[in-house]
């Protein structure tokens, strides 16, 4: 059986968050009103006297002081959103916290800074001060801040599950700090700590409620990417929780009603059965037999989707006459040649290969979720693995050979009721009636009647 691995996170690149972070509308709390900072670059502050004494002086173990929490507080978080440093912010988070952070050798002068940084960065996440960029960079750095050991800083986990929770802030920026959270919930997945269970479950609220979070709570978009990240987040918590799995029993009654809502998306209906599957393995109690009807549901509406771009294109071609040209379906490219190098027409597909990507995906990932599913099986468990192995192949095929035959060839199989038959297939016509060929409509593009 070959293996195709998906990234977890492939549906959610940099760009596409960035562009979703971007996207959303702006809607801000309050905050005191920002004065303006003396050094409009990060460079400029990096090379100043104040920053070299500031430096000097907490290496030394100089306890933290009302001068430096003020140059912290205006000169320095100011940076993460002040125009001179626009085009480099992720750069500036981290130059903020070596020059700021990295210096400090006192325990407790360490604390105090982190304290106020975080007090600070939360005020800026709801400010009406700065703009919506700042707020996001201003969350991004409060999930980004570690403790004197290097880990995150579990002082910044209360902070960000309240921006996330808290309707009156920007959607976008609720997004940056639910990023924060998940960076959490993969470093407690690799934390051998004895408290990580503890801090695990200090974190369930926050993702019940993105789960459970009303229509028109967010804009689409927003709601889908946030309640995606946290069906993924709850599926690396079973394996923190352990034997307190149950701790998510909220999550799973909240992504049975999603599965079962056909006008929520494709992908994030698929993303509840991958959680649900996970979750019937670490002991939850589940409708298996449900979950897998509306799995194997989902099979055909991942293939139909698909399939209805063909129909769309091929409709497209027939209405504009531009098929009868050799115009669609690849144009130039239609026409190659024979070892002998005489012209062959190539086969003709209608659909880019990034199509298949995401249609592969879904496959092969309800197919794995399947078979999860079926270990809950008292009866029918052979069939469900039997098909979640015919499905599987079927999403192995679309990323090995991305053509539109092998898309038509899956759907014949778990779909055929959608099957469009071609204006040419003899099948389509009833053999038992003949037709007069003087008034059998002809093809005709209405574009040709020009």
């Amino acid at each position: 059986m070959k293996h195709v691995l998906f990234k977890k996170n492939s549906l959610f690149s940099t760009r596409f968050v960035g562009g979703l972070l971007l996207s959303l509308a702006f809607h801000s709390g309050s905050v005191c009103a920002q004065n303006e900072p003396r050094y409009n670059r990060i460079a400029s502050l990096e090379s100043s006297n104040e920053m070299k004494s500031y430096q000097k002086d907490l290496r030394s173990g100089a306890s933290f002081a009302e001068k430096h929490q003020r140059l912290l507080l205006n000169e320095g978080l100011p940076q993460l959103f002040i125009d001179g440093n626009r085009l480099d912010r992720a750069g500036v988070r981290q130059r903020l916290e070596k020059i700021f952070f990295d210096s400090i050798a006192d325990s407790t002068a360490y604390k105090k800074a982190t304290d106020s940084a975080v007090t600070q960065l939360s005020a800026l996440a709801r400010s009406e001060q700065i703009s919506i960029n700042g707020s996001i960079n201003a969350v991004l750095f409060l999930g980004e801040l570690k403790d004197k050991q290097g880990r995150l800083l579990t002082t910044a986990t209360e902070p960000l599950s309240e921006i996330i929770s808290d309707d009156s802030v920007t959607p976008a920026v609720r997004i940056a700090a639910l990023a924060g959270l998940g960076k959490r919930i993969q470093e407690l997945g690799a934390s051998s700590g004895e408290n990580k269970q503890v801090e695990a479950a200090t974190i369930v609220p926050t993702l019940n409620k993105i789960l459970s979070l009303p229509v028109k709570s967010l804009p689409p978009i927003g709601r889908d990417w946030m309640q995606g990240r946290a069906l993924e987040y709850s599926s690396n918590l079973l394996s923190i929780l352990g034997d307190k799995s149950q701790e998510l029993d909220g999550a799973v009654k909240s992504a049975i009603t999603i599965l079962k809502d056909s006008n929520r998306a494709i992908d994030l209906r698929i993303r509840t059965v991958v959680f649900l599957s996970y979750s019937a393995n670490a002991g939850i109690t589940l409708p298996a037999d449900e979950i897998l009807t509306a799995a194997d549901e989902l099979v055909k509406n991942s293939l139909r989707d698909v399939y209805g771009i063909i129909q769309d294109k091929k409709f497209e071609e027939e209405i504009t006459g531009l098929s009868d040209m050799g115009m669609g379906g690849g144009g130039p490219e239609m026409m190659g040649y024979d070892a002998m190098g005489m012209p062959v027409e190539n086969e003709r597909n209608y659909l880019p290969i990034t199509y298949f990507v995401r249609a592969s995906w879904r496959l092969v990932t309800l197919a794995d979720s399947m078979t999860r599913l079926a270990q809950q099986l008292d009866s029918d468990k052979e069939q469900y693995e039997d098909r979640a192995k015919l499905i599987r192949s079927y999403g192995v095929k679309f990323y090995e050979e991305p053509k539109d035959a092998s898309l038509t060839s899956a759907v014949e199989t778990f779909d055929p009721e959608s099957i469009v038959p071609e204006a040419n297939d003899p099948e389509s016509k009833d053999p038992g009636k003949e037709t007069d060929p003087e008034t059998t409509p002809k093809k005709l593009s209405p574009f040709k009647l020009r």
